[in-house]
């Protein structure tokens, strides 16, 4: 009697396909490969095995699904075992479901062989938990591909507060970028598309929500691509994660009642030889992001800001023991620091070219992105307030 195997192929790394998969390639006379799978894969399949590409990828022409089906029905009446490989997780926009469904209904029993789906394997490259705790309580893993009435409620998903994964999204960033802030999602909510995951290839790009789609697009990223979405994906290991010509990010720290002007020149202290045309971002504590002096300096100078929370600024700190600390600013605010952290975080993979300066109850560091050559400038001396 012939067998049907639905097989998740994982990620994309060869690697991180599970060990009942290879089993099952092994002893299966048909395989039915979608694009996605790694070719080094199919290294698994039994020598003599029939191997048919039936593509399936996002933006490029494809098997239809029906002739997909059929081709599986007629395969395994005719008394071949057939193993359907998919990218993945067959059940996770795999259109799995409807195979199973299918082959059910035609009275042929189906095992199903789990895959590592790339919606939990992508970010966790970077070091990026989909749930964390006193972050994110929970992960949503929705579809970009949709648009009109197939379009995901994009104000319903924003207003969870929980992380949304998004697979195939990487063509309507932009649309769905727009959605999620008309949705009320903070302009600053760190965000990070990576392609390619688990593979040699990977590239990826981190950016506050209101920046990502540029960021994208400068970086040339396409598919096959994942969208991490929300406060988890502050936690990028920042030696991982690139962000092609970003710019300068800023580093701000400071007392509630600040004013505009103390804001404005601790920073034009800190940059040269670099001057505000530089910068592209400003980042602080999440806890002061409506700190009216700060709203009005980031208007002032049309710059976004990344706002972090205090785990994400400790977890930074970790990576980053030489940054020190301050027992002020842990008492008061439960962090080491903020302007360093903040610069950093918002500046994915890069590095600090102005080390904390104090001046008049501010503090400034300003960080380049790992793309960015500028080297690292002497710190400025003479300057011991307290750095918050």
């Amino acid at each position: 009697m012939s067998r049907a195997w639905l097989i998740g192929a994982g990620p994309g790394d060869a690697e991180l396909i599970t060990v009942k998969a290879m089993r099952a390639l092994a002893l299966a006379d048909v395989v039915l490969v979608d694009d996605l799978v790694n070719p080094e894969i199919l290294k698994m399949a039994r020598a003599d095995a029939n191997v048919v590409y039936v593509g399936k990828r996002g933006g490029s022409a494809s098997t239809p699904q029906d002739d997909i089906i059929a081709m599986m029905l007629a395969h395994l009446r005719a008394g071949r075992s057939l193993a359907r490989l998919k990218g993945g997780d067959p059940f996770v926009f795999g259109r799995g479901g409807e195979e199973l469904l299918a082959l059910q209904a035609a009275g042929i029993p189906v095992d199903v062989i789990s895959g590592i789906t790339a919606g939990i394997a992508a970010p966790a490259t970077l070091g990026i938990p989909v749930t964390h705790r006193g972050m994110a309580q929970g992960a949503i893993f929705v579809t970009g591909h949709g648009a009109g009435e197939h379009e995901p409620d994009w104000a319903a998903l924003a207003a969870t507060g929980l992380t949304i994964v998004i697979y195939m999204g990487i063509r309507r960033l932009n649309d769905i970028a727009d959605a999620l802030l008309r949705a009320g999602m903070a302009a600053h909510t760190p965000c990070v598309a990576i392609e390619s995951a688990t593979l040699a290839t990977q590239r990826q790009v981190a950016a506050p929500l209101a920046m990502l789609s540029a960021q994208v697009r400068r970086a040339h990223l396409g598919s096959p691509a994942i969208l991490v979405i929300g406060s988890v994906a502050a936690l990028a290991r920042t030696d991982s994660v690139g962000v092609r010509d970003q710019g300068l990010t800023i580093g701000v720290g400071f007392r509630r009642g600040v004013a505009f002007e103390q804001i404005e020149a601790a920073v034009n202290a800190a940059l040269p030889p670099y001057s505000m045309a530089d910068v592209a971002c400003v980042a602080t504590l999440e806890s002061k992001a409506q700190e009216p002096a700060l709203v009005a300096f980031c208007a002032r100078y049309r710059l976004p800001l990344a706002t972090f929370s205090p785990h994400a600024i400790q977890a930074c700190c970790d990576r980053h023991p030489s940054l020190g600390g301050s027992a002020a600013a842990q008492a008061q605010l439960g962090v080491q620091g903020v302007c360093e952290p903040c610069a950093l975080l918002a500046a994915p993979g890069g590095k600090l070219v102005r080390s904390k300066r104090a001046l008049g109850g501010v503090t400034v560091a300003v960080a380049a992105s790992a793309r960015d050559d500028r080297p690292s400038l002497e710190p400025e001396q003479g300057h011991h307030e307290d750095r918050h």
